[in-house]
C-alpha cells in the first residue's frame, strides 16, 4: 500500500513537472498567434491612416480635385513624397513598342512609377504590337491582374470601345493615351489643338514660299481606323488651310489642291506602300505639301518618293506630329520641316499622377483631360529642346 502510495505521488509529482514544462510553450505559441493578429490590424490601420504618414502630405486635407495638381507639381519637381505609389498596382499596354516614341513614353511611365515608390512587382507592362488582336489578349491578361489603374495605349478605337465596356463591367478603371477609350479620362495631345498650331505654321511657310498658288500639291492623311479623335490632328490643320486660302485647298471640294491621302501610320513600311500609290495618282505635282499623323508616316513618304523619283526637299513642305527619336533625325536630315512635339518623354508627368489621384481620391479625382502642351520644332529650334549629344 505504502509502496502503490509512494508511486502515485511520484506520478503526480511527474505530471506538475511536465505541466509547467508544456505551459511556457503554450504561451508562446498564444503571443505569436496574438502579435500576428495585431500586426494584421495595425498594417490594415496603417493603410487607412492619414495620407501624411503614407506620403509625406496629408491628402486627406486636400479636395479631391486638387489631388491631381498635388502629384503633378510632385512628378513636375522629379520628387514624390512619401513614395504614394508603394503598395498600389498599375498595368499599361503599349501601342507599339518598336516605335521610339513609344519606347519613351514606356520609358517615362517607368520612371515616374519608380519615383513614386512603386515596385516592378507592381507594375505590368505588355506590348499591344500595333495589333488589335493581340491588344485582346493583352486586355485579358491585365483585366485578370486586376490592377488599380489601367494605362491604355492602343490605335484602334472600335477596339477601344470594346474595352471600355467590359472594362466598367469588371469595375477596371482605365486611363486612355492619345486614343480615347470609352468615356474613361484621357491623356495625351489636344488632337485639334495640335492641328490648329500646325496648320497655323504651315500657312506661314507657304506665304515664304510665294503663297498658295506655288503649291500643286496638299496630302493631308487619312487613317481611318485610329477613330474621329485621333483625325482631329489632322482636321484641325485642313480648318486653318481652309479659313486661310479657300475651297483650293479643301479635300471635300472637287478639283482641289487638297486631297485625302488614306495611308497607313502603323509602320514606315506600310506608309511608303500607300504613298507611293497616291503620288502615282498626281504625277504632274512637284511642289507638296503633306501633313501626316506621324514620323513613321513622314519617313514612308519620303521613302516613296525617293523611290518614284519624286524627291524634292527644295519643293516638299512636310508637316508631322509626335516628334520622336525618327522625327529627331528627320529633322536634322531636312526631310520633315516642322514637327508637333509632344513630349513623350514627359508623359509619366501626366499618367502616374494621374494614376495616384484615382488611387488616393477615386474616379472624381483624375480630370477628364490631360492634355500635354506642344511645340512646333524645326531645324532652327531643335537644338534648343533636343541638345545633340
Amino acid at each position: 500500500m505504502k509502496r502503490t502510495k509512494v508511486i502515485f505521488s511520484l506520478g503526480i509529482v511527474a505530471l506538475i513537472v511536465l505541466a509547467f514544462v508544456l505551459l511556457p510553450s503554450c504561451k508562446t505559441k498564444s503571443t505569436t498567434e496574438t502579435t500576428a493578429a495585431e500586426t494584421t490590424v495595425a498594417e490594415t490601420t496603417s493603410a487607412e491612416t492619414t495620407s501624411a504618414e503614407t506620403t509625406g502630405v496629408d491628402l486627406t486635407s486636400i479636395p479631391k480635385e486638387k489631388l491631381y495638381e498635388t502629384f503633378r507639381e510632385m512628378a513636375k519637381a522629379g520628387k514624390y513624397e512619401g513614395e504614394p505609389a508603394k503598395g498600389h498596382t498599375l498595368a499599361f499596354a503599349n501601342i507599339i513598342k518598336a516605335f521610339p516614341f513609344c519606347t519613351s513614353v514606356e520609358n517615362s511611365i517607368i520612371e515616374h512609377w519608380k519615383l513614386a515608390g512603386g515596385l516592378d512587382s507592381d507594375l505590368t507592362i505588355l506590348d499591344n504590337a500595333a495589333d488589335p488582336q493581340i491588344a485582346i489578349q493583352n486586355k485579358d491578361i491585365i483585366f485578370n491582374k486586376k490592377p488599380e489603374v489601367f494605362l491604355q495605349f492602343q490605335f484602334d478605337a472600335k477596339i477601344n470601345d470594346q474595352i471600355a465596356k467590359e472594362a466598367k463591367e469588371k469595375g477596371v478603371f482605365i486611363i486612355a493615351i492619345d486614343v480615347p477609350v470609352g468615356d474613361f479620362p484621357f491623356m495625351g495631345v489636344n488632337n485639334y489643338g495640335t492641328a490648329v498650331l500646325t496648320g497655323q505654321w504651315a500657312i506661314e511657310q507657304i506665304e515664304k514660299m510665294g503663297g498658295i498658288d506655288k503649291v500643286d500639291l496638299i496630302l493631308y492623311q487619312n487613317v481611318p481606323q485610329v477613330g474621329e479623335t485621333v483625325f482631329l490632328r489632322i482636321k484641325g490643320s485642313v480648318d486653318e488651310m481652309v479659313k486661310k486660302y479657300g475651297d483650293i485647298v479643301d479635300p471635300e471640294k472637287t478639283g482641289s489642291k487638297g486631297v485625302w491621302a488614306v495611308a497607313d501610320s502603323s509602320s514606315t513600311e506600310k506608309a511608303k506602300k500607300d504613298f507611293q500609290d497616291i503620288l502615282a495618282k498626281y504625277p504632274q505635282a512637284k511642289s507638296i505639301v503633306l501633313f501626316c499623323l506621324n514620323d513613321q508616316s513622314a519617313a514612308g513618304y519620303q521613302a516613296a518618293a525617293d523611290i518614284s523619283g519624286r524627291w524634292d526637299p527644295d519643293n516638299t513642305l512636310i508637316c508631322s506630329q509626335g516628334l520622336d527619336e525618327l522625327g529627331m533625325q528627320l529633322i536634322r536630315d531636312n526631310i520633315v520641316d516642322g514637327d508637333s512635339s509632344y513630349f513623350p518623354e514627359k508623359y509619366g508627368e501626366y499618367l502616374i499622377p494621374g494614376s495616384l489621384a484615382y488611387m488616393y481620391g477615386g474616379e472624381k479625382a483624375v480630370p477628364k483631360e490631360m492634355y500635354v502642351e506642344n511645340v512646333i520644332i524645326t531645324k532652327d529650334n531643335i537644338d534648343q529642346y533636343y541638345p545633340q549629344k
